[in-house]
């Protein structure tokens, strides 16, 4: 777990921003890893959905720094060191990628809990809300034990699953 001493605001959002980049590299890679279509398309949607939130937080960074992040190199300072990196096993990367969700998840979550501003504190609850949507993609389009072979599965299945998680989630958030 995490600890801050104090919340420098501008670093948090930095930091924000690299586990947007970090997840949508994963899942970039993760993708390209993968023969299954259904498999590629809910991971390449995954990578969509992080972009989506890294430029959500570069438009806030932007808004309260008065700076633009024209690229983000950033040192381990600012990278959640509690990721692990895409593994070239399909399987074990999808697994990996369930842990990495939940520490982002968990990231966001300690990060709202310690804000006072109202505006970002929602943006970090926001964030880990989207996080947890991902999280049960992934719990319910890769089911253990995983295999991307289609010859046991219709090919909508993975699909009806990923819908259905949809659903569900929005029933309950």
């Amino acid at each position: 777990m995490l600890t801050f001493k104090s919340l420098d605001v501008v670093d948090t959002l930095k930091m924000a921003i690299q586990c947007e980049m970090d997840m949508e590299s994963y899942y970039n890679k993760l993708a390209s890893l993968i023969d299954n279509d259904d498999a590629i398309a809910i991971l390449r949607g995954l990578a969509e959905k992080e972009e989506k939130q890294r430029l959500r937080l570069i438009r806030y960074y932007s808004r309260l720094s008065g700076k633009k992040i024209l690229y983000l190199n950033l040192g381990k300072k600012h990278k959640l060191n509690t990721l692990v990196k895409c593994s070239d096993d399909p399987v074990e990367a999808v697994r990996m990628a369930k842990k990495n969700e939940t520490e982002v998840r968990n990231y966001f979550q300690m990060v709202s809990r310690r804000l006072i501003e109202n505006d970002l504190r929602k943006l970090f609850q926001e964030l880990a809300l989207e996080t947890e949507h991902h999280l049960a993609i992934l719990e319910s389009s890769f089911v253990e034990p995983i295999s991307f072979e289609s010859s046991g599965i219709k090919s909508e299945a993975v699909y009806s699953d990923m819908v259905k998680s949809q659903k569900e989630s929005v029933r309950t958030w």
